[in-house]
């Protein structure tokens, strides 16, 4: 806790040097050209208010040049401004570093709704939508997501007199100014996020049940790309004196920073207007929508009267609890009130009560949130824990200690296996791993070294030897109550000895409703050869062993365990592969893992959608 704590209260601090920071220099930057484009427009509403009333404003030398617009010493030295940024030093500590601590994760809610998925309308035998569509639909989704989430909290903060009076907190800036951002009491924060994590999962865990897969959206510098170009066109003149407003048509699509600053006006007839963050169309959806048509002077602030009635930090945080009090005694001091309070109580007791019963079932019915995926990692009552929730399926993986060449390391089949069948493990679900068998058949040892014995650092056991493992292995898990076991082997030499076992066993347990496979088609049967001649790289190239393939997706995993230097190779000496090594890269290592990995998923699905009886038969393994 006193390092999450501490390290939210950095990333608070450091906000100014994350990317994804609404701060960063890139955003403030872009800003800055923006706002050039604010001080024409201001300068040219000027110019036609002057011809309206036949002055002449050509030797005016009273308007500001553009640096003195942009950093106007009355606004930057404000006492609102002064208050923005000790606001944002003690913020940073009261919500970034402490009440955050409590805000549902959203890996959890995902998981949560991902299951209550699968609970109503069951498991996808097959992915409704490809990949590649996912990733584009869940970059728009997700962007949605986040803007319907605020736009949802933003309204009800304005329009229920309860929440109105934290909200205050943020409208109570008589200037605006990037750090006005900040300015927002904490229990508006608190459930700001909370609602948006919620669409947010909601978002994620659909596509994901769509896709069958975890889908990350189009990123930039760690952003949704959506919003990485809302941050970059002018997020940051918002909260400015700035005015830069979009042309009709576009501001029914997006947010212009002067629509915001509307929204912050003490004018009676912006009340209430653009509650969007990034898009309009709820505003134009709901009726909340003010559009300017042009320039318009702007005071800022709670009313007229008293814009600012927070006279220190201090009273940002306490007076919304006083003022929220008062409502609450208010209202239980008429008959009617006290009526309208205990129903509104119950509804919000009850909704909650039914919101953690039904977060609670789901993240039961996925399993426990466990440290790791991989059994090594945890403790034996952690994995009898996950068996009650569900966790029946286990992957034995099977690697190797063998030569790769001069270039790759002789455990290479141990980190890929220990990095692919972790994925795959995370995108089946309710699925553990067992650790990495690294001693299998290499070769004969005597008389004559055969094989991959031939080379140094080769470790070789017998077939028979290899078999009596993986069959006591999945022995094992079987009688800790394991129900789906499945050999994963990143090796070609391990592949037949996986089926030999795999057919054994099925046909022992088959009566016991015991699965056991070999998922073969995760090497050979993942299009990664063809994928490459597609790509142009002649079959020479490619190679059969530590070559283009092999190489990249070590490359992929862990760059520093492939050392591509002639002072490796021994003169006069086989060196122990194929293909040309030094044409591999971590691009293509990526797509090779991929392959790889969407091969195994693929033959898992068919695989529990086959009779038991029919897994027997020889020509499935």
């Amino acid at each position: 806790m006193l390092e999450s704590i501490a390290n939210n209260l950095s990333s608070h601090f450091h906000a100014i040097l994350s990317p994804e920071s609404r701060v960063y220099p890139l955003y403030l930057v872009s800003a800055f050209v923006l706002a050039l484009l604010a001080y024409v427009q201001v300068e040219r509403a000027h110019a036609d208010e002057d011809a309206a009333h036949g002055n002449d404003a050509s030797g005016d030398d009273e308007r500001p040049t553009f640096l003195q617009y942009v950093f106007n010493p009355r606004i930057i030295f404000h006492p609102s401004t002064r208050q923005d940024v000790k606001y944002f030093f003690v913020n940073s500590l009261v919500y970034y570093a402490l009440i955050s601590q409590f805000l549902i994760s959203a890996h959890a809610l995902s998981t949560a709704f991902h299951s209550s998925l699968i609970s109503w309308f069951g498991e996808l035998s097959a992915p409704i939508l490809s990949t590649g569509v996912g990733i584009v639909l869940y970059t728009v989704l997700s962007s949605l997501a986040l803007d319907l989430g605020v736009y949802v909290m933003h309204y009800l903060f304005h329009r229920i007199p309860l929440l109105w009076e934290f909200h205050k907190v943020h409208h109570s800036a008589e200037e605006l100014n990037p750090v006005t951002l900040f300015r927002m009491h904490p229990v508006d924060l608190f459930l700001t996020g909370l609602v948006v994590a919620v669409f947010n999962a909601i978002a994620f865990a659909g596509m994901f049940y769509l896709t069958g897969n975890e889908l990350s959206p189009v990123r930039m510098f760690g952003l949704n790309i959506i919003v990485f170009l809302f941050y970059l066109f002018g997020y940051n003149l918002r909260h400015s004196h700035m005015w830069l407003n979009y042309p009709a048509w576009l501001s029914r699509i997006l947010i212009s920073p002067a629509q915001h600053q509307i929204h912050h006006s003490s004018d009676p007839k912006h009340y209430d207007k653009n509650f969007g963050l990034i898009f309009s169309f709820w505003d134009q959806l709901m009726g909340t929508s003010y559009i300017p048509k042009k320039y318009e002077k702007l005071n800022f602030g709670l009313s007229p009267e008293n814009p600012n009635p927070f006279k220190s930090v201090a009273d940002l945080y306490i007076k919304p609890f006083v003022w929220a009090g008062e409502i609450v005694k208010t209202n239980l001091s008429t008959s009617q009130g006290r009526t309208k309070t205990v129903i509104v109580t119950s509804g919000l007791i009850l909704a909650t009560v039914l919101a953690w019963w039904q977060y609670d079932r789901a993240i039961a019915s996925a399993g426990p949130e466990v440290v790791s995926v991989k059994l090594e990692e945890l403790t034996w009552t952690e994995v009898h824990a996950a068996l009650d929730r569900g966790y029946k399926t286990v992957i034995i993986p099977t690697g190797g200690t063998e030569q790769n060449g001069p270039f790759v390391i002789l455990g290479k089949h141990h980190f890929v296996v220990d990095f692919t069948s972790d994925v795959i493990a995370r995108k089946l679900g309710k699925t553990l791993v067992a650790p990495v068998m690294d001693y299998v058949p290499e070769g004969e040892i005597t008389p004559q070294p055969t094989g991959h014995m031939q080379f140094t650092g080769t470790i070789s056991i017998p077939e028979t030897v290899f078999e009596s493992v993986l069959e006591h292995t999945a022995r094992s898990l079987k009688h800790h109550g394991f129900t789906e076991i499945f050999f994963l082997g990143d090796s070609g030499g391990n592949q037949e000895s996986q089926r030999i076992v795999a057919r054994k066993l099925c046909q022992e347990w088959a009566e016991e409703g015991v699965r056991v496979a070999t998922l073969d088609e995760y090497y050979s049967g993942n299009g990664q050869f063809q994928t490459l001649q597609e790509s142009g790289y002649p079959p020479e190239e490619i190679g059969w062993h530590a070559g283009i393939r092999d190489t990249s997706e070590l490359l992929a995993i862990d760059d520093q365990k492939v050392r591509l230097v002639e002072r490796n190779v021994i003169k006069g000496v086989s060196p122990g592969f194929s293909g040309a090594a030094n044409k591999a890269s971590v691009e293509i290592g990526q797509e090779m893992l991929l392959l790889k990995i969407e091969a195994a998923l693929k033959q898992v699905r068919s695989i529990r959608n086959t009779p038991i009886d029919q897994l027997n038969a020889p020509e499935e393994f």
